[in-house]
């Protein structure tokens, strides 16, 4: 009986020991389970940046690398909406977003306070917003959002929105923050990219186009589209050099970047204009029906320039421009022959007592 009992109690003594063990593992495991699932998740997250980083760096040069950028976190994140903000003059402008212009106001209301302290946060919208109506109306029950900082300066903020509440969570902001340094150096290269860019197409003084980006796109409009009717126009100031001379050259700089803003304003976007030399200026028409529209088009420029009285320091005088207007392909199969044509008629509107526009 004595012998049963101890053969009993050794028994439950190696039970006892077995379910420890047996718990043990099984809690070892469950640990290194998790500490694997975590470090997975980390991995992840880490190869999501790195192809991120490369993804961003292929659309550096992107005239649109904003929206891109603004793409690609909804599409990671699988929110609803992501807006990206750069701070301009101490306010906070919208670089891009997929929220529609008519709801973003709505939505702006989520972003405002947290934008003015420039930390990361997480906002559940609840009972607060239900009495303004706001999330019935927007449909958002989470909001989440990280700033953009280079070398401690605040360049602009990414804010995300789900209609889930509780959506967003610390991981989400550390995802956020670990690409929004990324994202700023993209979009300050970015912005360097176009300055310098423009630097190489513009005219650095009067801000329009130079005289090599405008053939290189009107001979390439050619080459792609040889029956499309396009005008040239050429333009002068009259005794420009005149004025010059009486008033000053700064006061002739001041009249010359009027009247390209006065031609600017009445031209399309789908014209091209550019400086030629000096105070000459050359225009190209797109897809012109006729010559009287080209026509009517410039005279309305020409009055404009001879009825406004140019204003400079303790100086004002009016001036006048005389235009040629020569059209592809009538006036020439090539851009050197219609911008020759558009000259000829140039020195026509001079010899005519200038102040004109003359079509070939």
């Amino acid at each position: 009986m004595a012998y049963n009992e101890k053969l009993l109690h050794e028994y439950k003594k190696i039970k006892e020991e077995f379910i420890n063990y047996q718990n043990f593992t099984e809690s070892t495991i469950q640990m290194l389970s998790d500490k694997n699932s975590k470090l997975e998740k980390k991995l992840n997250v880490m190869a999501n940046i790195v192809e991120i980083s490369k993804y961003i760096n292929l659309n550096l040069s992107n005239d649109n690398l904003a929206n891109v950028i603004n793409d690609m976190i909804i599409g990671i994140l699988g929110v609803a909406y992501s807006t990206i903000y750069i701070s301009e003059n101490s306010d906070w402008v919208v670089k891009a977003t997929n929220i529609s212009h008519e709801d973003f106001a709505l939505h702006q209301e989520f972003h405002f306070n947290p934008l003015k302290k420039n930390n990361p946060f997480i906002l559940n919208l609840g009972d607060t917003y239900d009495n303004n109506n706001l999330v019935a109306l927007t449909g958002i029950h989470s909001v989440s959002g990280v700033p953009i900082n280079i070398r401690d300066n605040e360049l602009g903020f990414i804010v995300v929105e789900h209609n889930l509440m509780y959506f967003f969570d610390v991981e989400h902001i550390k995802f956020l923050s670990s690409i929004a340094n990324q994202i700023g150096i993209a979009l300050e290269n970015n912005s360097l990219y176009k300055k310098v860019k423009d630097m190489s197409i513009k005219d650095s003084f009067l801000g329009i186009y130079n005289r090599k980006y405008f053939f290189d796109t009107v001979e390439k409009f050619i080459s792609e589209n040889p029956k499309q009717v396009f005008g040239i126009v050429m333009v002068d100031l009259d005794d420009f050099k005149k004025h010059n001379d009486k008033y000053g050259h700064l006061f002739g700089d001041y009249v010359l970047m009027n009247v390209t803003d006065i031609i600017k304003r009445n031209i399309s976007s789908e014209d091209i204009l550019a400086r030629y030399g000096g105070e000459e200026i050359i225009i190209y028409l797109n897809d012109i029906k006729s010559s009287d529209e080209a026509f009517d088009k410039i005279e309305k420029i020409r009055r404009e320039i001879s009825e406004t009285v140019f204003e400079y320091g303790n100086n004002a005088s009016k001036i006048t421009a005389s235009f040629g207007i020569g059209f592809y392909p009538y006036n020439g199969l090539s851009l050197e022959e219609v911008i020759n044509a558009s000259d000829n008629m140039l020195y026509k509107a001079k010899e005519m007592g200038k102040n004109k526009v003359v079509c070939a």
